[in-house]
């Protein structure tokens, strides 16, 4: 693929890793210690008997008794116990690590019927005799072919902070020097218009919960401490010092979201305010700097850290850097913290080379407020103690705002909710926008910033992400109402700024977008956990409302909760799992095209469904023209199917003669199918499944969402044209009219007329003024406006966008 090769000619500066090598680990060394196979596995444990696995031989669990035990003379460092091993089942899939006599916190789980390597990170602080024990956690039944010991060990290849900054504080996102210039822009106007620092911490900080989350309250501190490194009182640091006493009792907070809140509150603090810190205090704090980096570490060095080895899942982004944090708090007065933070370093520039090209991310709006101040700080910190660039991303950085911005619903007050969002979701927090504003001096997002934000905030970033010499301009002036992103495959568009705008946004890629879809492909990777089974799916929203549903952040990730088409009652790759990974199909959109306010978005979802389904044709295509809406779908299958197409609301429903009447508030989508000749139709409601063992996303209103279902077939090939009119609420709607002959299908809804060409001959389309429109364009769109006729084509040939071949 195009853009593969080309990014792969970028090459991490610190790391010397690209893509072609982006699952090698050139900094990692590894000696081996030990390593025992099959039948000799017996003289290692007990409860275990002698199998054959694949004509190999293997020991089995056979009892409650089984373990495998190692006992050897090692040097203090970083070890892997590695173990090839299948469960039976996911009642009997993990194992505790116990080492010199301690059980470890985190089990360690097998792969389910496949042989299978997996590791398990251990450390030791002295050399002496060590025991590694394996013990089961559930039942008996695993087999183990092979149980490895080995020594990891991090080649730094340059200094990963540099040299003038390894005695200095502060040194995250500014220095000492920086200070008096920072203090003088308070009493900047525009400063003061996105920012007002906190007064004095007063709340008490909470006592360390075992088993419990407990960072999360830490994350706010770096607001009260810049606070009081730009306006210092004695009470603003008594208060920081209370929470940072408290923070030092901690033991750690594991190696996942939490320990990025921690790190991130405790770590900044730390650093901007060290030489008002006592030193009884610095110690006490270095020495929880040191639990909590060598926890990350250690797990990392063995891919079990949060989001494993999917450089693009949040999880992944938060525990490197809580790791990077933790390191450079403590670099220059901790040894080990060289190697912390070149493995740092190492991880944020995989992060780097991976990440989406087109100015979009896959995992929808709630994700992107979640995990793009994640990445920012990365890129701050990464260059701001390396000295160097980050490779590759800012192809990808830049646009986010925007991208961002296009899920706003009109008003601006709304946000349309793909992927897993929570329903309601309000907009994005401002240091976002501010962030990308100055680092890529684009006045139009510091125009975004300025027009979304109502009030000064707290937030210690809306203070360091602002530049206030951009000027802004009008971003209702410069940006296009309309507009496509290559990778992640998502299209948005609307019919103008105005608050009583009509609005879609579809969506048809491979879950991850192209290019991690095809680096997980190719190497094995996952991390789309935040990705739905969705392609083709599309939103609705106007007069105000949502019109076409999605009902957002669901644990049972179902087609059937999205506008697409279901076959056979069956849904896409990854239907009904929880969290899906990387799979085969590449749906992609095929077409795109705005001009006056007018769009047309043109998509193949088809490989998107199993194989054994038997899909062979799904083009979808979808017109956005004034208070007109027309899906046109056309399906075909190796044997009869039955094709279901489905639109979801939250208003109430009513069948009229041949259309249903969806009203919402003062908005009325009224739904009028022209094809198929025959079909049956079920209007229902139905709760997604919001809830997950450990948290509920039910929403406070419209949780169960109501469905109007289309069914056609069994038939091998039919096709969906579904015209929808957005109006005012009991408004009388337009006069419809099916068009077209044996060479196309269209309709006209008073002044608008859309027609589609499958076929790819010459069409002759009769207009609103009463002429023919002869042309080979696949999707034509006419209608009348303030007196004039406008024509907007899908044009015939070839187009095939994709981040990876353009």
């Amino acid at each position: 693929m195009k853009e593969i090769m080309l990014a792969a000619l970028v090459m991490g500066p610190f790391s010397g890793v690209d893509l072609e090598t982006i699952t090698e680990t050139p900094i990692l060394g590894t000696e081996p210690i030990m390593e025992v196979v099959g039948e000799d596995l017996l003289e290692y444990g007990e409860g275990m008997q002698l199998v054959s696995y694949d004509g190999d031989p293997a020991v089995r669990a056979e009892s409650d008794e089984f373990f495998l035990e190692v006992r050897r003379e090692l040097p203090a460092g970083q070890y892997g116990i590695v173990v090839e091993a299948s469960a039976p089942n996911n009642g009997a899939d993990s194992l505790w690590v116990v080492v010199d006599g301690e059980q470890q916190d985190a089990p360690f789980r097998l792969a389910i019927d496949a042989m299978s390597e997996r590791t398990a990170s251990v450390s030791f602080d002295q050399a002496g005799e060590h025991t590694i024990r394996l013990i089961l956690r559930e039942a008996p039944g695993v087999t183990v072919r092979r149980l490895a010991l080995r020594r990891n060990t991090v080649n730094v290849p340059r200094d990963p902070m540099l040299p003038e900054l390894a005695d200095e504080h502060p040194r995250f996102l500014f220095t000492a020097e920086d200070i008096p210039a920072m203090r003088e822009r308070l009493d900047h106007p525009v400063v003061q218009r996105f920012y007002d620092p906190p007064g004095v911490l007063t709340a008490d900080p909470p006592e360390f919960r075992p088993g419990q989350r407990n960072g999360g309250a830490f994350r706010r501190m770096p607001h009260y401490a810049l606070s009081y490194v730009l306006e210092p009182t004695q009470e603003k640091l008594d208060g920081l010092l209370r929470w940072l006493e408290m923070a030092a009792t901690y033991p750690h907070t594991g190696a996942d979201l939490d320990a990025e809140y921690f790190m991130e509150g405790v770590a900044l603090t730390y650093d901007w305010i060290y030489e008002d810190i006592p030193e009884d205090l610095r110690q006490d704090l270095r020495e929880l700097f040191v639990r909590q980096a060598s926890h990350i570490y250690e797990l990392s060095l063995n891919g079990r850290t949060g989001g494993g080895l999917s450089f693009q899942q949040n999880h992944y982004w938060f525990a490197h850097l809580a790791l990077i944090l933790a390191a450079g708090a403590v670099y220059g007065e901790v040894p080990e913290a060289r190697e912390w933070l070149a493995w740092g370093w190492d991880r944020a520039e995989r992060i780097f080379l991976t990440f989406s090209p087109d100015g979009g991310f896959h995992e929808g709006p709630a994700y992107w407020d979640f995990s793009m101040p994640t990445l920012y700080m990365l890129v701050g910190l990464y260059e701001g103690l390396t000295g160097l660039h980050v490779p590759w991303a800012d192809r990808g950085l830049e646009g986010q705002a925007i991208f961002r911005f296009h899920h706003y619903y009109p008003g601006f007050e709304g946000t349309a909710t793909l992927e897993d969002t929570t329903v309601p979701k309000g907009g994005t927090a401002t240091h976002l926008l501010l962030w990308e504003a100055k680092r890529f001096q684009d006045p139009v997002v510091q125009g975004l910033a300025e027009m979304l934000d109502t009030a000064p905030g707290t937030s210690a970033y809306e203070f360091l992400y602002l530049d206030e010499d951009l000027e802004a301009v009008d971003p209702l002036e410069v940006l296009p109402l309309a507009q496509y992103y290559p990778d992640i495959e998502t299209a948005f568009a609307r019919t103008s700024w105005e608050d009583d705008a009509n609005y879609v946004a579809m969506v048809s890629r491979p879950l991850g977008g192209h290019l991690w879809a095809e680096l997980a492909a190719r190497f094995g990777l996952s991390g789309t956990g935040h990705n739905h089974p969705e392609q083709g799916h599309f939103i609705l929203f106007g007069r105000g409302e949502v019109l076409a549903h999605d009902p957002g952040y669901t644990y049972e990730k179902r087609t059937r909760n999205h506008n697409t088409i279901l076959v056979d009652g069956q849904g896409q790759y990854g239907d009904g799992e929880m969290w899906p990974g990387p799979k085969p199909g590449r749906a992609r959109m095929t077409g795109f095209v705005t001009e006056d306010g007018i769009t047309i978005i043109e998509a193949d979802p088809s490989s998107a469904y199993p194989e054994d389904l038997g899909l062979t044709q799904f083009t979808r295509t979808l017109v956005l023209a004034g208070d007109v809406v027309v899906v046109h779908d056309q399906l075909a299958a190796d044997q009869p199917r039955t094709f279901s197409w489905l639109l979801h609301h939250i208003g109430e429903i009513e069948q009229t003669a041949n259309a249903w009447e969806i009203t919402r508030g003062d908005a009325q989508l009224t739904v009028l199918p022209l094809e198929p000749q025959e079909f049956s139709a079920e209007a229902s409601r139905y709760l997604p499944v919001y809830v997950h063992p450990t948290r509920d996303h039910t929403p406070d209103e419209d949780a169960e969402i109501g469905l109007l279902q289309l069914d056609a077939g069994p038939t091998e090939q039919t096709s969906f044209l579904v015209p929808m009119v957005i109006s005012d609420a009991g408004a009388a709607v337009p006069q419809v009219e099916r068009i077209g002959d044996d060479q196309f299908h269209g309709v006209r809804i008073g002044d608008t007329i859309v027609a589609f060409n499958p076929g790819g001959g010459q069409i002759e389309v009769p207009l609103p003024d009463g002429a023919t429109f002869t042309t080979d364009a696949r999707t034509v769109v006419a209608t009348i406006a303030d007196g004039a006729q406008r024509v907007v084509e899908l044009e015939r040939e070839a187009w095939t966008p994709g981040a990876l071949e353009q």
